[in-house]
């Protein structure tokens, strides 16, 4: 069977803690090595800061604290993925270490919800943290990767942000 152009999938993928991640190819704009962010003071935890590129400003967002894994400190491997206009504000998230682009057909790519399903207290949590941000798991040949949404990244810092501000009135 043919597969079209159309059923292929292309994803930026990188490291975060040991784990494979992608996005679609299609919202990235550039990869940057470029580490000197400022920070920023009083934001929620996940915000790492403002990076300066080339005079635009970008709101970076460490990905390790929003996905709880532990913090990392940045390496000569470390990089920034910036995203096109057209996902948010200008905004990138830091990354452990990027990787190669992957291309996958659509069918390979697993829901990340299934029918029935149950889960502990602990899973509901960080499901509920990561709701907006994954679309999925796809199985490759010697890894897993997570799929992300690109477009969900800041609006999951706000709505942590506004849940922090309502449980501390």
């Amino acid at each position: 069977m043919n597969q079209t152009l159309q059923d292929e999938l292309r994803f930026c993928s990188f490291r975060l803690a040991g784990r494979l991640f992608g996005v679609d190819i299609l919202d990235v704009k550039e990869i940057s090595s470029e580490l000197h962010i400022t920070p920023i003071a009083h934001a929620e935890a996940a915000i790492a800061g403002y990076l300066n590129l080339r005079g635009q400003i970008h709101l970076v967002v460490d990905l390790r604290r929003l996905f709880r894994f532990d913090p990392f400190q940045l390496t000569e491997s470390s990089r920034v993925v910036i995203f096109k206009p057209a996902v948010d504000e200008p905004f990138g998230v830091i990354v452990d270490s990027t990787d190669e682009v992957v291309t996958v057909t659509r069918d390979r790519i697993e829901e990340r919800r299934k029918a029935g399903e149950v889960l502990t207290a602990e899973q509901l949590e960080r499901r509920k943290t990561s709701a907006d941000l994954t679309q999925g798991v796809c199985r490759l040949e010697k890894d897993l990767m997570v799929v992300l949404n690109a477009r969900g990244i800041l609006s999951t810092i706000f709505e942590l942000e506004t849940q922090t501000m309502e449980k501390s009135c």
